[in-house]
């Protein structure tokens, strides 16, 4: 058998021992390897921490050179500081909501009840039967619906009145009642709505300016047979009213709806 049937001596091994050769103590230096062996690293003192390789960063992957491989650049570091300002973002947009409805949740709590009906004993010169039949018998009809319908609208006390010129050439009649109206633009619409149930026509319908007091109104023809009538019905938080005036003389829904805001700043009170 040959003596080199296991090739050469292997790089990084020194010579063996000397039998006989007394082995250093722990701890102590270990002997230099001759030129062409590679530097070995010492050993570690048993329960010492293993320092980072020359050159690597703190923390960095083992293996992993601080500049980075060569031709290709360092990792970023990953930083939240996008995420966090995206979120803020969110937060503000979101509270910003929460307090725009907070703000009209409130609004609405506020003026809802709020007021009452107390019609003038005249109107632009007008003397006022008041309680005339058909102006009561419109009053009483809203109030009764107004009982099939709690959560819309829970009516305290109705009002009517029906004022009428010296000639007798202009009438006005007015209805309506006061209590909590949680949605006063579907009071409006139960009004031209209880018109065409009745057999009235409505046509020309359009929303109109409620005026200072806020709220909504909206006017129409009502045609019945051959009797046309200008009605407005106005409603905010705490009233319903319906306003009617004659188709004569030109008058048209914008004279009309003037007149509805005008009687509304003197008959809707604070309670």
């Amino acid at each position: 058998m040959s003596d080199n049937q296991f090739g050469p001596p292997q790089p990084g091994f020194g010579p063996p021992p000397a039998p006989g050769a007394p082995i250093p103590p722990q701890g102590a230096a270990a002997p230099q390897p001759g030129y062409g062996y590679p530097q070995q690293q010492p050993q570690q003192p048993w329960g010492g921490a293993v320092p980072p390789q020359q050159g690597y960063p703190a923390g960095a992957p083992a293996g992993y050179p601080a500049g980075g491989f060569p031709g290709y650049p360092a990792p970023p570091q990953k930083s939240r500081k996008g995420l966090w300002i995206t979120l803020s973002i969110v937060a503000a947009v979101i509270l910003a909501g929460v307090g725009v409805i907070g703000y009209f949740a409130y609004d609405t709590v506020s003026k809802t009840g709020k007021y009452k009906l107390v019609l003038p004993a005249t109107f632009q010169d007008m003397g006022s039967e008041a309680g005339a039949e058909e102006a009561q018998q419109l009053a009483d009809e809203m109030k009764r619906d107004a009982a099939s319908d709690p959560d819309a609208l829970e009516m305290d006390g109705t009002v009517a009145a029906f004022y009428v010129a010296e000639d007798q050439g202009r009438a006005v009649i007015v209805a309506g009642g006061y209590g909590k109206v949680t949605r006063p633009e579907f009071q409006v619409d139960q009004q031209f709505k209880q018109l065409q149930q009745e057999g009235d026509t409505v046509s020309g319908r359009k929303s109109m300016d409620a005026g200072p007091l806020g709220g909504t109104m909206s006017c129409a023809l009502v045609t019945n047979s051959d009797t046309e009538l200008n009605v407005c019905v106005w409603a905010d938080y705490s009233t319903v009213v319906i306003v009617m005036e004659g188709n004569q003389d030109g008058t048209t829904l914008d004279k009309v709806a003037a007149d509805a805001r005008e009687l509304r700043q003197t008959a809707e009170v604070v309670k």
